[in-house]
Order: C-alpha cells, then structure tokens, then sequence
C-alpha cells in the first residue's frame, strides 16, 4: 500500500438480546389465550410483565440479557385455576449468530375436581343417590350425577369458586337428605390441585303406624298384628305387632305403594281388615306417619217385659227408648244403619239390641203394655268389653187398678207419662211436669187417700151447716 495503509473493514459485529417462548394450554392439550404472566430474574426481580397468552396459546418475549429466568403466572384463564408453579428459561451467553429464542415449555391450566362418596349412618356405601351441583349463586352447573360403583360421583371441569352437592332423589329405602354439602375449588394451587373429597350420609326411611282407640285419641293399643303388602297384595312381612307405644316401624322401604293390613285385633277389639295404603318416594324427607283405629268389640242386650205378679206371663207392645249414661239418645249403631228411636216388645215379650259399644246405658219405657202401668223408672245396663253374650234385662209392668177407666181413655198410659220419649229422657207427666209415682200401689194409694179427704170435706161440711141451724133457731 503506498504510504500508510487504510485499516482492513471486517464489518459489524452484532450482539443479540435473548428472546423466550411458552405455550399455555390446558389438562387435555387444548390451547388457552388470556393466562397473564410476569418474568422474572434469578433475584426474584420483576423484569418484564403483563404478557398475555394469545389464540394460540403462544407467549413470546425477548430484549433479556443472558441469565436464569422464570415465568410467573398472575392470572389464569377464565374458569381456570391459577397455576403458581414458576417455569424456568435461560437465556444463553453465546450464540452463533442471531440466537432462537428459547423454548419454555407449556404451562398447563387445570380445573377443579370433586368426589362425593355417599353413606349410610352406619359407614356402608350407598348407590343410586342422585345429585345436582350448585354455585354460589344457586345456578346449577352439573345435574343428575347419580352414585355409582362405590357410591361415588366424580365430577371435574369446575372453575375456581364456592359450590355445594344438593341431593334430588335418596338411594332406595333412604331418606333424602334436605342438607347441602358445600365445598370450595380454590382459586390458585401449585401445580394441579387436589381433588376435593367429601361425604354426605342418609338415614333409613321409616313408616310408623300408631293403633289408637277409635273413641279415645289418647289410648294407643298394643298387640295389633299386621301384615305389610305391596299395591297388588303380595305380602311382603306377615306378624308385625304394636308395642306398647301402639307402635310398628318399618324401615328401608323402596319407593313404591304398600299397605298395611290389620290380621289380628288388640284383645276385646274388633278386627278392621280395611287396606291402609300410602306410599314411599325418594325424595321423603321425614318419616310417613300413619294412624290406625280399633273400635271396642260391641256387644247385643236382651229386654224381656213381663207382669209384675206373674214373671211367667210375658208382655207385648211395650216401647222403649235407649239413653247412653249422659241420657243422650242412641240412635246409630257399630254400623252405618240407623237404629230406631223406639224399640218395641214382641210376640214373646222381647227386643234384642246389637252392636253397642262398651258402657253405661239406659232402658227408658215411654209406652206400657195395654192394661198396664208404664214403669218410669230408668233401667240402667252395662256392656262389658269383650262380652261374648247379650246382657239380658227384665222389666216388669203392674196392671192398671182400675181397667175400665183404662178403657174409658185408651191413651192413659200416655197420661201417666207414657208420651212418646221427650229429647231429655225424662220421664215427667205431660201437663204438671212432676215427677209421677212410680209403681201402681202408690198410685191407688193417691186415690184412696184422695177418698179420704173427701169424706173429710164432706163431714165438715155437713158440720158447719148444723152450726147455722142451731143459730138461727
């Protein structure tokens, strides 16, 4: 080179800054956009931030010095759970050239998971419960998971947030169970978060049949055997009896329709063969209550009318009415039918009443033999429980002192009270109102005693009228 020679020009060396990649996506390799993420050095010092993950999944950043880094995430997709496991990089101190810029990896997304295992009180596992899951809002987000295998449900795909498990139907024999099980899918977790596990326990359904005494609520009884029966008949238990509380439980019935029916009736009732039919769901939430009824075994009274003199001689036509012990009239009977209001003696001196429930009552006469006295006095009887023969009652009449007066007025019965029953069940003289002698002896003694006071009078009259004779001489 002549003279001092140009320097050599090996061109320009360039130095190139580090550049970074990560692929963000979810537990099935599915793409996720939106995760935001910061960068950090290997000081924990923040050096690049609010990058955001695009459709593709794809974070790219570069300008970094050769050095260790970490990407941060600060906020995850929506619906998923923040993952806060740092994903390491490095960016290299040399390169030939214009370095590619490193890969990070994936950062994997997850959401959260359930398992609910259903029991019983006593630990066993139930299948068949039915299930729905709820936010916090009351929203359903999962319906009809059923208990399988296990009595588990498994339930994922679920976005951070406060859920519960509301039970819609109870296994079979169960009842449903009216409380929620909450539970919580957190909102950040290192990693893949745990599966949340939780119980929830049903109680056997119950039927609870209470036997009562048709006329007294209070009084339960015991010893009334059933059988249980489905809808077509088919008997499902035989011999289940009341305790002393009246009482028979049946527990763990599937749904269905059933019906009890009464086999054999607590001692001195009657026996009531009538269905009584009710029904299980799934979805009972508290024991079926039912009540059953026994009416005391009613038992029959005989009346026989006979002559006050002469037992022998029975009598006819006389009519009565029956009064229970508070002298109301009883008028219906252990069935539907009607009774009569009065009942009247026949050919043989006699009526039979049957079907009266056990307790007090009253034989009132309201009609006497033709020639006789009515006997006003009420005839008090008593039907034993469980008494297997009818009470027989014998009434006697006295026969009228005077019967041509009798024929003279046809209705003296009626006179001497024998009105047809007034509602009260007395049995008071018509006109007066007072109370009647009671027998015909002291009825004759009335017109005996009358007699006497009548010649009395008579005397005395007769008496005075001396006196003014003997003046006016």
């Amino acid at each position: 080179a002549e003279g001092k020679p140009k320097p050599s020009d090996a061109g320009t060396a360039v130095n190139y800054k580090g550049s970074v990649q990560l692929t963000k996506e979810d537990a099935e390799g599915r793409k996720l956009e939106g995760a935001v993420f910061q960068i950090i050095d290997q000081d924990g010092k923040t050096v690049q931030k609010d990058l955001v993950s695009d459709q593709d999944g794809k974070v790219e950043t570069s300008g970094l010095a050769p050095g260790r880094y970490a990407f941060i995430e600060t906020k995850a997709p929506a619906g998923y759970v923040l993952n806060t496991e740092k994903v390491e990089f490095t960016i290299s101190e040399s390169a030939e050239g214009k370095p590619k810029p490193s890969d990070a990896g994936t950062a994997v997304n997850y959401k959260g998971s359930v398992q609910l295992v259903k029991k019983d009180q006593d630990g066993n596992v139930l299948d068949g419960a039915v299930f729905k899951i709820t936010d916090s809002d009351g929203k359903t987000v999962r319906d009809d998971l059923m208990t399988k295998e296990g009595g588990k449900i498994d339930a994922d795909g679920l976005a951070p947030g406060s859920y519960q498990f509301v039970e819609k139907q109870a296994p079979d024999g169960y009842l449903l169970s009216t409380t929620p099980v909450p539970f919580t899918i957190k909102a950040e977790n290192s990693g893949k978060p745990d599966q949340a596990v939780l119980t929830a326990v049903n109680i056997k359904n119950s039927v609870v049949l209470t036997k009562f005494d048709q006329d007294d609520k209070r009084k339960v009884l015991k010893d009334a055997e059933f059988k249980l029966t489905d809808a077509n008949g088919k008997v499902l238990t035989e011999g289940l009896t009341t305790d002393q509380h009246g009482r028979i439980i049946v527990r763990g019935l599937k749904a269905g329709e059933y019906q009890f029916i009464e086999t054999k009736a607590p001692e001195l009732y009657s026996l009531d063969q009538t269905p009584i039919s009710f029904k299980v769901t799934n979805t009972d939430i508290k024991p079926i209550e039912i009540s059953a009824k026994n009416k005391l075994t009613p038992g029959d009274v005989t009346l026989t009318k006979v002559d006050h003199d002469d037992k022998n001689k029975v009598l006819e036509g006389a009519e009565f009415k029956i009064t229970d012990s508070g002298g109301h009239p009883v008028n219906t009977g252990g069935t539907s039918e009607k009774r009569p209001a009065l009942w009247k003696t026949d050919k043989k001196g006699q009526f039979t009443v049957k079907g009266l429930a056990p307790g007090q009552y009253r034989f009132i006469e309201t009609k006497a033999p033709d020639g006789y006295q009515l006997n006003e006095k009420p005839i008090e009887f008593t039907i034993e429980k469980g008494q297997s023969k009818a009470v027989e009652v014998v009434v006697s009449n006295k026969k009228l002192k005077n019967p041509a007066l009798g024929k003279d007025t046809p209705n003296h019965q009626t006179k001497q009270g024998g009105h047809h029953p007034d509602t009260n069940g007395n049995a008071n003289h018509p006109d007066t109102g007072k109370s009647l002698p009671k027998t015909g002896d002291t009825d004759g003694m009335m017109q005996v005693t009358a007699g006497i006071l009548l010649l009395l009078a008579g005397g005395a009259a007769a008496l005075v009228s001396r006196k003014k004779k003997a003046r006016n001489r």
